[in-house]
């Protein structure tokens, strides 16, 4: 059966979040994420502790988000690493600053293993790793991220010669591999305390992220594998049609060949009245390809984060829910394809190669590979820990 929910914002009293709770569990859903930012981590970690076990006391199962922690992973909420931490800002390629910290910044793995300490001491189920990217610009594809020193010395470490200013297949390289290295880092450290591991990937066509899902599913502490395709506001049927088919069949095969489960995410924020029908079409194209968790971004329509609002929230929500009761009772079930279809994207891992840490060869000795991480002593690593190794 496929199971449901939303995440969950903006409420830090526990008395009016049980409440939600009991409604989101009448409504029919057995999921929820709570989102826990960088002013969560600061000023409410034992009110986000309070709110995970009242959720799971109502019979939630209980996701837990990094929200917008460094810019570096998804969402609506304020970052002060770097201004508490200058020196870890990610550049754009022509020099200019951004707001971002740099996901290769010794100091800001160790922010991310501290965040990590903190929820997993909570009753939390899964770490939803949202969305790890790169900063970027939308419309300023020339501009990319990250050449801080950092960047450019791990750059030079990997490759052997400078990192350029222009986006090449070696920088590509570099940036996936990077992401990868931080997700095996922070995914076994949530291992060592008995946490899974949820791993959200954007959309090809963000070219901030990873385009090789196989290599993520491949890491060993990734239970599941997410994407959330969302549709930007006034896109037609037939382009939700084309984004829900597209990424939902990709992260159920990609998940199905590493034996991680696989979850989706339906788009119910800043909907307009006209497109209030993409919610049941996107759904049902998540179901129909097999997706077995199903969840929505966000709680009732988004009403009370002004900037996500829906025009009509409440009725966004009453649509999502019926999308929701119908996938249940199984009225959208998964459309079997044929198999040379599903394993159209050829990967080492679906051919039996192993793959190794990230650029680390496989004959290299132990001392290059990445330290083991006690819950109990978080390590600030090294360029040579980072997972990269020079050529």
């Amino acid at each position: 059966m496929v199971k449901t929910g939303f995440s969950y914002f903006g409420v830090r009293n526990p008395e009016h979040v049980r409440t939600d709770m009991q409604r989101m569990v009448r409504e029919g859903n057995t999921l929820v994420l709570h989102t826990w930012s960088e002013d969560d981590q600061s000023y409410y970690k034992g009110t986000m502790k309070e709110i995970v076990a009242l959720s799971r006391e109502e019979g939630l199962e209980v996701y837990v988000n990094p929200w917008a922690v460094g810019r570096i992973f998804g969402g609506e909420a304020n970052s002060e690493l770097i201004a508490r931490h200058p020196e870890c800002r990610q550049y754009f390629n022509d020099g200019t600053p951004t707001p971002a910290a740099c996901l290769n910044h010794p100091a800001v793995i160790e922010y991310l293993e501290e965040w990590t300490r903190s929820v997993c001491e909570t009753q939390v189920d899964t770490i939803f790793w949202d969305e790890p990217h790169y900063f970027f610009r939308k419309g300023r594809e020339e501009l990319w991220a990250c050449h801080c020193p950092v960047c450019r010395e791990l750059f030079q470490q990997r490759f052997g010669r400078p990192m350029p200013i222009q986006f090449t297949e070696d920088v590509k390289t570099f940036r996936e591999e990077c992401i990868e290295g931080l997700l095996a880092r922070l995914t076994g450290f949530v291992h060592k305390f008995g946490k899974r591991n949820c791993v959200c990937l954007l959309p090809d066509h963000f070219n901030a992220g990873t385009s090789d899902w196989d290599r993520i599913a491949a890491l060993p502490c990734v239970d599941e594998l997410s994407t959330d395709p969302y549709w930007e506001m006034g896109d037609s049927a037939e382009r939700v049609q084309e984004l829900y088919e597209t990424y939902s069949r990709r992260v159920v095969d990609v998940a199905r060949r590493h034996g991680k489960a696989n979850q989706v995410w339906i788009k119910n924020y800043r909907i307009t009245q006209a497109e209030e029908g993409h919610v049941e079409l996107a759904t049902r194209l998540a179901c129909e390809a097999g997706c077995e968790n199903v969840m929505s971004w966000s709680w009732r329509g988004s009403p009370y984060l002004s900037w996500l609002s829906s025009e009509r929230p409440e009725e966004v929500h009453a649509r999502q829910l019926a999308a929701f009761a119908t996938a249940a009772q199984g009225g959208y079930p998964a459309v079997e394809r044929p198999v040379a279809e599903r394993q159209s994207q050829p990967v080492a891992a679906a051919a039996g190669i192993a793959i190794q840490p990230v650029g680390i060869p496989a004959n290299a000795p132990s001392a290059a590979r990445p330290q083991q991480v006690s819950p109990k002593s978080p390590a600030i690593p090294s360029f040579g820990t980072l997972g990269l190794a020079s050529n």
